[in-house]
């Protein structure tokens, strides 16, 4: 590697380093291995990450969730009828599914909807090598890699070249999928569909922004992040991502992207955009979810040219079908209230079970609290091996 994170762009112009004449290194540079802020910034970040729910522990934020789960549960007599809610998906989608078998169905039957992507099975590392060359010669660099079974952005990495994409599968060994980059913004659409809809219905929409600093020919990167409002909140991420160039000058009126991956806790800021939701954006997502039989609830992670092309369903590509425990995301929007936030979610959670309910009623498979545990469990095991 060259020292650059993994998910993050090169700068689009040099940079200039002011050095202290007695060290050889900006006064306020540290470690780039294990790059620390100041204890007074870190408390201040961490009161006004208080004071922002979207930035609370996931487990404290789901504490409301999973009793009307549990309620949902009693409601229907089937405490996990939810993972029935997408036939398709593996328990529903609720831990531990393999991306490539909903996204496969769409690369058959809707090609023009879905980045192109290819499995590489971990099971032949010489044969997956030769594979995924091939597959950069044929669609281009950047290749986006990810594993084949994760959640919420881990061990995604954006490969710029047949270097960076050999070193990713030969540092991980599971199965890995590639998969073409989609340039444009990124959305992603919540849907749902029971059996017998006509159309897809959209829950959630958000547009995945990514915090980018301006430079002034002054202030070095570190500093810059400090300064960003946005980018402030997020810093001891942002300083470990960019540990080894946290004292560069980026030259004035240049523009660094700070975050590549469209997930909240890597850093991506989430925009309600729910006002897109037009009847032809509605048609493109009832296209998509007739070509993928079985899937009936979930976020569609997609990029396209723009807003604009979003409401008039042209320009699509899906990256990403996420399955039950995928969230409305519109609720990330800065200064949603929190009881907001609890509503959509509530809302979501009451479908996922009616919509489980009327799939199991056709024979769809119920996973259940031990199965789902097993899943669980497997996944945090896997979880050592992502970053």
């Amino acid at each position: 590697m060259d020292g650059r994170p993994l998910d993050t762009p090169p700068f689009d112009a040099p940079l200039e380093t002011p050095r202290d004449a007695a060290s050889g290194r900006t006064p306020w540079a540290t470690d780039p291995d294990r790059p620390r802020l100041p204890l007074r910034t870190r408390v201040s970040i961490a009161l006004a990450r208080a004071s922002r729910w979207e930035f609370w522990p996931a487990w404290l934020f789901y504490i409301p969730i999973v009793v009307w789960i549990l309620l949902l549960g009693l409601r229907h007599r089937r405490p996990t009828l939810f993972t029935a809610a997408n036939p398709a998906i593996d328990a529903g989608g609720v831990v531990g599914e393999r991306k490539h078998e909903v996204l496969a169905p769409l690369q058959r039957h809707a090609p023009d909807l879905v980045a192109p992507l290819a499995l590489l099975p971990a099971d032949a590392p010489e044969a997956r090598d030769a594979q995924a060359v091939d597959f950069a010669r044929r669609h281009g660099f950047p290749v986006v890699l990810k594993p084949d079974v994760g959640q919420r952005g881990r061990g995604v990495f954006i490969a710029h070249d047949e270097q960076a994409l050999s070193q990713y599968l030969h540092r991980f060994g599971g199965d890995v999928i590639a998969q073409r980059y989609v340039a444009g913004e990124e959305f992603g659409i919540f849907v749902a569909r029971a059996p017998g809809d006509a159309e897809a219905r959209i829950l959630s929409i958000v547009h995945k922004t990514f915090p980018t600093v301006r430079g002034d020919g002054r202030r070095p990167l570190g500093e810059l992040i400090l300064a960003n409002p946005r980018a402030r909140l997020i810093a001891p991420l942002l300083w470990q991502r960019w540990s080894d160039r946290l004292d560069h000058i980026p030259a004035d009126g240049t523009t660094v992207q700070l975050v590549e991956i469209g997930a909240h806790c890597r850093g991506a800021l989430f925009l309600d955009a729910r006002h897109l939701a037009t009847p032809a954006l509605i048609a493109a997502m009832t296209r998509l979810t007739d070509a993928v039989p079985g899937y009936c609830f979930g976020r569609v992670d997609l990029r396209c040219p723009g807003s604009a092309e979003l409401a008039r369903g042209e320009g699509i590509r899906a990256i990403e079908l996420n399955g039950v425990t995928a969230e409305s995301a519109h609720i990330y929007h800065p200064d949603t209230p929190l009881l907001s936030g609890y509503a959509a979610m509530f809302r979501q959670w009451r479908l996922a079970f009616e919509i489980g309910r009327a799939n199991a009623a056709l024979g769809a498979v119920t996973v259940g609290p031990f199965g789902l545990l097993a899943r669980f469990l497997a996944d945090r095991r896997r979880s050592t091996d992502w970053f």
